[in-house]
């Protein structure tokens, strides 16, 4: 017998879909995740739902379309569903008089921005061909962008931070989302580099030959590690290939569209400096061109050393990008970064069991320890449990033998027939901290810690009595997040467990 608290849930009018469309609007946006393919419906079916529901909304009250932008990033931190609301405003009849008051706010980060114009392209598609997107076609040979949003774009560009605006403006960043985007759109690409690096190992097995059996046996291993490696990633990231599969690639879920592609069709031009400096302008040669060039601008003084340099947006210095130098050792560059503060909550979050295996000092693990359980900072990081409960499983994967076998120098065989070769030799750094029990321990209690904090300061309390049911069907097996790769290591029942 069901006891008498829970008899409203058989009651047949819970079940009814919202009759309200604004509330029924609000309801799917708050739980949309529109470049993710769900269990009962893909990412078309999720945005072709949400663009008729704000067809409708849109005849009632327009404004309240833009309100619920504003609101779902600014308070839910809820960011693509927020720029796809955005980009079907400066599209939209109805809500175009709005867009002025709401644009610029509602866009926090030049990552923002870009993606609404990536939206903006989709969106116009859509219209033009019935709902329908072709996507094998050449977008960036037919970018459009409203006149509404360019004045937007022009207004918004001068309030970005230049650190934010630097790590939109990566040359290398920019070239390697082009690259991509031409990969999906012509795959005759990939195979021929394919056909490329077959053809280079090839011939670098040809060598290995002539040189002797031990360089060869050196790269027949080297080979299978990388092959193993890759397919305990693959393995670990789908633990059930058939509960979900993936959407296969195309042009519209790349980025193919840059910062630097924005200022030149928004033509945007002041201020001169940033504009030139996004664009890779050459710097004025002489006093008169650069008097000429940036006669509005009175605090720039020339620099004569600079005078024919491409100009740039400085490169911020970065957690990530001081690991990919790597002119040191991983446990030195953990290391400067934990005692330099230059590791953002979230990054630090992530890349835990990153900092536990490379053996940091006893005096940067504290410091991990603190920040991780720092009230101020879970606050200000606005991070959701699910993430610290992610955190925790990573860092419960990690055991001692891993630790040592990857930390610690093996014991120097006496007799020469058993040594081993250099290659394999692991060295131990001085000041270098196994990953003791307690180490992890510590880890773990701080992550408890934040995740209580997380949900005090960063979810609204729900007043009166709150009963949480949690399915365990077939779809709640399914991904979290179709991820940049294999996808998200969480399934669905793991966030609802973390209630």
């Amino acid at each position: 017998m069901i006891p008498n608290q829970y008899q409203f849930f058989l009651d047949s009018s819970c079940c009814k879909q919202r009759e309200d469309p604004k509330e029924y609007f609000f309801s799917i946006v708050a739980s949309s995740l529109l470049k993710e393919t769900k269990y009962y419906e893909t990412s078309d079916a999720s945005r072709d739902k949400l663009i008729a529901t704000m067809n409708k909304v849109a005849d009632i009250d327009p404004e309240f379309i833009l309100q619920v932008a504003y609101y779902v990033r600014n308070q839910m931190y809820i960011r693509s569903v927020s720029n796809f609301i955005l980009a079907f405003s400066t599209l939209h009849p109805k809500t175009k008089p709005f867009c002025s008051t709401y644009i610029c706010p509602t866009l926090l980060i030049p990552g923002d921005l870009i993606e609404v114009c990536q939206f903006v392209q989709v969106i116009s598609q859509c219209q033009k061909s019935n709902n329908k997107l072709d996507r094998t076609t050449d977008i960036r040979k037919k970018l459009y962008f409203p006149k509404l949003l360019r004045k937007q774009i022009q207004k918004k560009l001068t309030q970005f931070k230049i650190y934010q605006l630097g790590k939109q403006c990566s040359d290398g960043s920019r070239k390697r989302n082009i690259k991509k985007y031409q990969e999906v759109l012509n795959p005759d690409i990939k195979n021929k580099r394919r056909e490329k690096r077959l053809l280079k190992l090839k011939l670098i097995r040809d060598q290995m030959k002539l040189q002797g059996p031990d360089t060869k046996n050196q790269f027949k291993n080297q080979a299978i590690q990388k092959t193993n490696r890759v397919a305990k990633n693959r393995r670990r990231h789908t633990r059930n290939p058939n509960l979900f599969v993936q959407e296969t690639l195309n042009v519209f879920d790349t980025n193919f569209i840059s910062l630097k592609d924005i200022v030149t069709l928004s033509h945007v031009k002041e201020p001169r400096s940033l504009v030139m400096s996004i664009l890779g302008a050459k710097y004025p040669k002489t006093l008169e061109e650069f008097e000429k060039e940036f006669k509005g601008e009175r605090k720039m003084k020339f620099e004569p050393e600079k005078a024919g340099t491409r100009m740039q947006i400085p490169i911020p210095i970065t957690w990530d990008r001081e690991l990919s130098k790597g002119l040191n050792s991983k446990r030195q560059i953990w290391e400067d970064l934990i005692q330099k503060n230059q590791i953002p909550y979230l990054a630090l979050l992530r890349n835990l069991r990153n900092i536990l295996k490379s053996g940091v000092s006893a005096e940067a693990h504290l410091k991990v320890v603190e920040k991780l359980s720092n009230q101020k900072q879970v606050k200000n990081s606005k991070i959701f449990p699910l993430q610290f409960f992610t955190a925790l499983n990573e860092i419960d994967k990690l055991n001692a033998t891993e630790n040592l076998q990857s930390m610690y120098v093996k014991q120097k065989i006496a007799t020469k027939e058993q040594a081993k070769p250099k290659e394999k030799q692991v060295n131990i750094e001085e000041g270098q901290v196994d990953a003791s029990p307690q180490v992890i321990q510590s880890y773990k209690d701080a992550i408890e810690k934040a995740m209580q904090i997380a949900v005090d300061k960063n979810l609204e309390t729900i007043s009166g009595v709150t009963y949480v049911f949690v399915d365990v069907s077939g779809s709640m097996c399914s991904q979290i997040s179709g991820g940049k790769k294999y996808g998200s290591i969480n399934q669905c029942k793991d966030c609802a467990f973390g209630l």
